[in-house]
């Protein structure tokens, strides 16, 4: 069964603004929450917010627009699984959010009769499928992957031409961000990103 997961860290976001129009911005308050479905990790088919689960503590968010697992993104996830692996005694978090085009709601709705969500239901586990194989061929250990609906994330702001967002932030502030559309997506940029991992998160050993 699938359920729901709200943490009592939730209640770290009380005195932070979750506005619609909060912008990503480096030195401002993350957003707010967001409930994505875990596809792996230790809340694995759950609805659960990796904001409010991780507290306080360096965290890299990755929304990713579609399921595509081309380069250089294994390679990035590659590398975040490492400097988490190295570096247990900073508590780094990443976790990727998927927001495939074709996936109108995978929280499905009270006015959504039974076969919409049926479809859902159906349409969620065949991405489930490809984005556990892909966590599985790249071995990752830590990095957790999820899908979502952009409706979810819609206070993040982001930019439907750009691939990825990558988000770096420390006690909820807003340490670097990355918005890329695919053609800036590309290796030098992963190794940039990794460049702030270390530097602005404390992952120094590599």
């Amino acid at each position: 069964m699938r359920t729901f997961a709200f943490p009592l860290a939730f209640l770290v976001f009380s005195t932070i603004s979750a506005a619609a129009d909060a912008p990503l911005k480096v030195g401002s308050n993350l957003p707010g929450p967001f409930h994505p479905y875990n596809v792996t990790g230790p809340h694995k088919q759950r609805f659960h917010c990796p904001v409010s689960d991780h507290g306080l503590e360096p965290m890299v968010l990755i929304f990713y627009k579609n399921i595509d697992f081309s380069d250089p993104l294994p390679n990035l996830l590659k590398r975040l699984d490492a400097a988490i692996d190295k570096n247990m005694d900073l508590r780094l978090g990443a976790f990727v959010t998927f927001l495939p085009d074709n996936l109108s709601d995978v929280l499905g709705s009270k006015e959504d009769n039974q076969d919409v969500n049926s479809k859902n239901d159906d349409a969620r586990l065949e991405m489930e499928k490809k984005i556990e194989q892909n966590a599985a061929d790249i071995k990752l250990k830590h990095v957790v992957l999820g899908l979502d609906n952009k409706s979810d994330v819609a206070k993040y702001g982001l930019r439907d031409d750009n691939l990825i967002t990558v988000v770096l932030y420390v006690k909820l502030k807003i340490a670097a961000v990355y918005a890329l559309p695919k053609s800036d997506f590309t290796d030098a940029a992963v190794e940039k990103i990794m460049t702030d991992v270390a530097d602005k998160l404390g992952a120094k050993r590599k």
